[in-house]
C-alpha cells in the first residue's frame, strides 16, 4: 500500500524506526539455536526481528501466533506450512499424519517427531521467527509442541513474546542454550532514544527516556508528536503512554479517527480489507497511519499495533466514535470469502452473533477436521451451547469430534441426534447417522452400526453417499459374516472405476475380508491392486490394504511376500505414526516369519503385538494375537507354553476371532495328546463362524486326534484337511498343523492326491528336514515345472533369460502387473522365493543335464 504522507505537519510527526546495533551484537554473540525476545508490548520485539534476520546473509520465515494457535493442530500445520519457505514439502507427511489419526494433537512428541524428521535439511543460515508466543503460552499443550520440535528439530527459532515461553529453564539461560534479550535490555537507552528523537534536545530525548524506563512505544510516540512533556513529571510510562497516544490521536483529523475506528472492528486486516472498509479513504488514512506507527505493514498483512488496538478500544467509545455501517458484516464476509475462519469466529464471538455461527460451521467443518482442529471444534461448539444456539451441525461436529477421542458411544447419541426432529436437512441426517455407523462400527457393535448405515442408506440424497452408506454397512455385514455380504460386494465392485486407483485398492480390501470370512482366498485381485499402492495417496486406505493383504499371503503361504507386504505396512504405520496399527503390523510380520521359521524374531514380533493390544484395551485384537501365538508356539512343540496363555473374555466377541481362538487353543492340546479337551474346546464354536481359520483349524484337530487315538478314518481325516485347506486358500494352517504334530506330515506324503502340490508348499515353508524326520526323505513329484501353465511358462523362460518384468510384458503384449501375478505364481508352484533363486535353479538344472549327456555319450 502506498505510504503517501497526510500526516499534520503542524503538529505530529512521521514515525522514525532506527538501527539497534546493540541489540544486533548480542543476538549476533549468542551460539544459541534459540533466540528469544521477551518484554511486554511496545517493547520492538517485532521490528528487532526484522531487522536481524535481514542482515548477515540470514534467511528466514515467520509465523505469527493468533488465539487459534492454542490449537495444537494449526499451531503444527502453521508452522509446518511457514517451514516449507526453507524446506519445500517438509509438511506434506504432516498433514498425511492429521489427516489419517482419529485425534493427532492429543500426542504432541509425536507431531514434532514427525515434522522434525523432514525438517532434517534445514541449513544453520535460515531462521523461523514465532513473533506474539505469548499466544501459544495459553495452552500448556501447545507449548508443548513447541518445546517438543525444538528438541526433535534442527531448526533455529528467534521467538519473540511477551511472557517467557515456560519450558526455558534459568539452567538454559545459565548456560546458553537458550539466549534471551529481556525487557531491560530491550529498553532504549539515551542514544538510540536521541537517534529517534531528532526533533528534541539532548537533555529532552535522556529526560523522556528516563520518564518512559526506556519503553520504546512510549518513545516513538514522543517522536511524532510535538507535545512538551515536563522532565520533573512522575516517571509512570503507562500513563505518560496515553497522555502521547491522546495527543497523537487527537491530531490525527476526524477522518482519520473514524477510518481508524472501523479498522479497529477487523480481528485481521490485510490490504484487501482495508479497502473494503474505508473505500476511497482506504489509501489516506492507511498512509497517515502507518507514517505514525499505528498501523505496520508486512507484505500482504496490515497490523494494527497492540498498543493501539488497546488505546482505541478504550478510547474511541469516549469520543463518541463509532465504526462505519455495516463494518462488521464487511470483515465477516471477507474472512469467508478467504476461508479465515478462525478470524471469522473471533467476530462473532465478540459482537455475539449467534445466528452466524450455523453458517460459519457448515463453510468451515471440512475444512477443520481435514486440519484435525478439534479443539477449535469443541471451542465453537461450547460457544454455540453458551449462546442456545441450535442446530444439527452442531450434534456433527460434537460426533466428529467425539469419535476420533474414541468415544464411540457418545459419538453414537450426537450422531443419530442430528437425524432426529422434523424437516431435518436429508445430508445432515445422513451425516449423522454415517457418523453414528462408523463409532458403533469401531465400538465392534456390528449390529448396531450395520442399521445406522442402513438408515443412512434411506435418507442419503446422492449416489455417491448412498454408496459410502453401502460400504459401511458391508463392513459389518463381513464381520457378522452374514451371506448377503457377497451381493453387496458385487454390486458396489460393479460401480468401482478402474481407472481409480483408491477405488480399486479399497475394493480389494474388501474383497479380502469377504473372503476370508465367508469364501475361498483368491488373491489375483489383490495382487493387481497391490501394484497400485504408490498412486493411492490415503495412509489409512494403505495401511488397511496392506494389514489384510499381508496376513491373506500368509495364510496362503506365499511367505516371503507376506514378510515383505508385512515390513512395509510396518514402515507405513511408523511414517505417518499410525500407533494404532502398530499391533497388527507386528502380528502381520509375525506370522510371515513363522512361515520362514525365524522362530525367534516370530515369537517377539507376536507378543509385542499382543502386549501392545492389551495396552490398548483392544479387546477384539487380543484375541486375534493370543490366537496367532497359540499358534506360532504350538509349531515349535511349545504347546504347553501356548496353553499357559490367558484366554482374554469379552462380553460380545465376533465369531470369526472367538471361534479362531478356540481352535487354535484346540490344535494345541490335541497336539500335546489331550485329545478330549481339544474336542471339547471346538465342540461350541464348530458353527459359530465360516471363517478359514477356524474351519481350516476344525480339520486339524480331527485330523490329530484321529491319529493321536489311531481312529479307522485317520486317512480320511487327513485328506479332508489337505483339501480344505488348499481349497479354502489356507495352506498356512496346515504347515501349522503338521509342524504342531510332526507325525501327521509321515501320513499326509503317504495319502496325498497331490504330491507336487503338497512338496511345493513344505519347500516354500523350508520343512524339507521334516520329511526326512518323519522318514519321507525322497518325497517329491515329479517334475515342477510340469505345473506351470502355458503363459506361466513362457514367463518362466523369459525369467531364467534375466528379462525384466517390463520387457516381459512387452515382449508378450501383456499388463507388467499381470506379469508380476504370473511371477508370483511361478515363485509358488516352484517352490522358490526369489527371481534369484529361480535363475540359480535353473542354472543347476541345466548343469546337471550337462553332465548327464556327457556321461551317456
Amino acid at each position: 500500500m502506498a505510504t503517501t504522507s497526510t500526516v499534520p505537519e503542524a503538529r505530529i510527526r512521521k514515525r522514525r524506526i532506527v538501527e539497534r546495533p546493540r541489540l544486533y551484537a548480542l543476538l549476533d554473540a549468542s551460539p544459541a539455536r534459540v533466540r528469544t525476545l521477551v518484554a511486554p508490548a511496545g517493547y520492538g520485539k517485532t521490528t528487532l526481528a526484522e531487522q536481524w534476520v535481514a542482515r548477515d546473509g540470514r534467511t528466514a520465515t515467520w509465523y505469527t501466533a493468533r488465539s487459534a494457535s492454542t490449537d495444537v493442530a494449526a499451531l503444527a500445520l502453521g508452522l509446518a506450512r511457514s517451514a516449507t519457505a526453507i524446506v519445500e514439502g517438509c509438511d506434506h507427511r504432516l498433514r498425511e499424519h492429521m489427516r489419517a489419526l482419529p485425534a493427532p494433537a492429543e500426542n504432541v512428541e509425536t507431531l514434532a517427531e514427525i515434522l522434525g524428521e523432514d525438517l532434517a535439511e534445514w541449513p544453520e543460515s535460515a531462521w523461523l521467527v514465532l513473533d506474539d508466543y505469548h499466544e501459544v503460552a495459553q495452552e500448556p499443550h501447545a507449548e508443548d509442541f513447541v518445546a517438543a520440535l525444538v528438541a526433535e528439530s534442527p531448526m533455529r527459532f528467534l521467538i519473540a513474546s511477551r511472557v517467557r515461553p515456560s519450558w526455558v529453564s534459568t539452567k538454559d539461560l545459565m548456560y546458553g542454550k537458550i539466549f534471551e534479550l529481556s525487557q531491560t535490555v530491550l529498553a532504549m537507552d539515551d542514544r538510540e532514544a536521541a537517534d529517534v528523537l531528532v526533533d528534541r534536545s539532548a537533555r529532552s530525548a535522556s529526560g523522556l527516556v528516563s520518564l518512559a524506563n526506556g519503553w520504546p512505544a512510549v518513545i516513538g510516540l514522543a517522536s511524532v508528536s510535538s507535545a512538551e512533556i515536563d522532565a520533573d513529571a512522575e516517571p509512570v510510562p503507562e500513563s505518560l503512554y496515553r497522555y502521547l497516544a491522546d495527543e497523537v490521536f487527537g491530531a490525527l483529523g476526524p477522518e482519520v479517527q473514524q477510518g481508524l475506528t472501523t479498522l479497529a472492528v477487523a480481528p485481521v486486516l490485510d490490504r484487501e480489507l482495508v479497502v473494503e472498509l474505508l473505500g476511497a479513504d482506504a489509501e489516506a488514512v492507511a498512509a497517515c497511519a502507518l507514517d505514525v506507527g499505528i498501523l505496520v505493514e508486512r507484505g500482504t498483512q496490515i497490523d494494527l499495533h497492540p498498543l493501539a488496538r488497546a488505546f482505541l478500544a478504550e478510547r474511541v467509545g469516549q469520543l463518541g466514535l463509532v465504526p462505519a455501517d455495516a463494518s462488521g458484516a464487511t470483515c465477516l464476509a471477507h474472512y469467508r470469502e478467504h476461508r479465515d475462519w478462525d478470524a471469522a469466529f473471533d467476530l462473532i464471538a465478540r459482537f455475539g452473533w449467534a445466528g452466524e455461527l450455523k453458517t460459519l460451521l457448515a463453510d468451515a467443518l471440512d475444512d477443520l477436521l481435514e486440519a484435525a482442529r478439534l479443539s477449535t471444534l469443541e471451542r465453537w461448539c461450547d460457544f454455540a451451547f453458551d449462546v442456545e444456539v441450535a442446530s444439527p451441525l452442531f450434534s456433527i461436529a460434537s460426533a466428529e469430534v467425539l469419535l476420533r477421542q474414541g468415544r464411540h458411544s457418545e459419538a453414537m447419541v450426537y450422531g443419530e441426534a442430528a437425524a432426529e426432529g422434523e424437516r431435518i436437512d436429508k445430508h445432515d441426517a445422513y451425516r449423522g447417522l454415517s457418523l453414528a455407523g462408523r463409532a458403533a462400527h469401531l465400538a465392534s457393535l456390528e449390529h448396531e452400526a450395520s442399521e445406522l448405515y442402513r438408515r443412512a442408506y434411506e435418507v442419503a440424497d446422492s449416489d455417491q453417499d448412498r454408496q459410502d452408506a453401502l460400504w459401511g454397512k458391508l463392513g459389518c455385514l463381513i464381520e457378522l459374516e452374514r451371506p448377503e455380504s457377497a451381493e453387496t460386494l458385487r454390486k458396489l465392485a460393479s460401480n468401482v472405476r478402474r481407472a481409480d486407483p483408491r477405488d480399486m485398492v479399497r475394493a480389494a480390501a474388501y474383497g479380502l475380508s469377504l473372503q476370508t470370512k465367508l469364501g475361498n482366498l483368491d488373491l489375483a485381485e489383490a495382487d493387481v491392486a497391490a501394484t497400485l499402492l504408490g498412486r493411492v495417496r490415503d495412509p489409512l486406505l494403505v495401511s488397511s490394504f496392506e494389514s489384510i493383504y499381508s496376513i491373506a499371503l500368509g495364510l496362503a503361504a506365499r511367505y516371503s511376500e507376506a514378510r515383505d507386504v508385512a515390513e512395509r505396512f510396518g514402515q507405513t504405520v511408523q511414517r505417518y505414526r499410525l500407533d494404532f496399527a502398530v499391533a497388527y503390523s507386528s502380528a502381520s510380520l509375525a506370522q510371515a516369519l513363522a512361515g520362514l521359521r525365524e522362530w525367534t524374531e516370530a515369537n517377539a514380533s507376536a507378543l509385542s503385538a499382543l502386549k501392545t493390544a492389551m495396552r490398548n484395551r483392544d479387546g477384539h485384537a487380543q484375541q486375534l494375537f493370543v490366537a496367532l501365538l497359540i499358534r506360532i508356539l504350538s509349531q515349535q512343540g511349545r504347546h504347553q507354553d501356548a496353553l499357559d496363555l490367558e484366554l482374554p473374555v469379552l462380553g460380545a466377541p465376533l465369531p470369526a476371532a472367538q471361534a479362531e481362538l478356540m481352535s487354535s487353543r484346540a490344535l494345541a492340546l490335541a497336539s500335546s495328546g489331550r485329545v478330549q479337551e481339544a474336542r471339547q474346546s471346538i465342540h461350541s464354536v464348530r458353527a459359530l463362524s465360516g471363517a478359514i481359520e477356524p474351519n481350516v483349524l476344525f480339520k486339524a484337530v480331527d485330523a490329530i486326534t484321529a491319529l493321536k487315538e489311531h481312529d479307522a478314518d485317520l486317512i480320511q481325516r487327513v485328506a479332508d484337511l489337505e483339501d480344505t485347506a488348499f481349497a479354502r486358500g489356507g495352506p498356512d494352517l496346515l504347515v501349522g498343523a503338521y509342524r504342531s504334530a510332526p507325525e501327521l506330515l509321515s501320513v499326509l506324503t503317504r495319502q496325498t492326491r497331490r504330491p507336487d502340490r503338497l512338496l511345493g508348499l513344505i519347500r516354500r515353508a523350508h520343512d524339507d528336514d521334516l520329511t526326512t524326520l518323519v522318514g519321507q526323505p525322497t518325497f517329491a513329484g515329479g517334475d515342477p515345472k510340469d505345473r506351470l501353465s502355458r503363459r506361466e511358462r513362457e514367463v518362466y523362460e523369459l525369467l531364467i533369460q534375466r528379462l525384466t518384468n517390463r520387457e516381459i510384458a512387452r515382449l508378450l503384449f501383456i499388463e507388467e502387473s499381470t506379469v508380476k501375478v504370473h511371477v508370483h505364481h511361478i515363485y509358488d508352484k516352484l517352490g522358490v522365493r526369489s527371481r534369484v533363486a529361480l535363475t540359480v535353479q535353473a542354472q543347476l538344472e541345466r548343469a546337471s543335464g550337462d553332465l548327464s549327456d556327457r556321461r551317456d555319450r
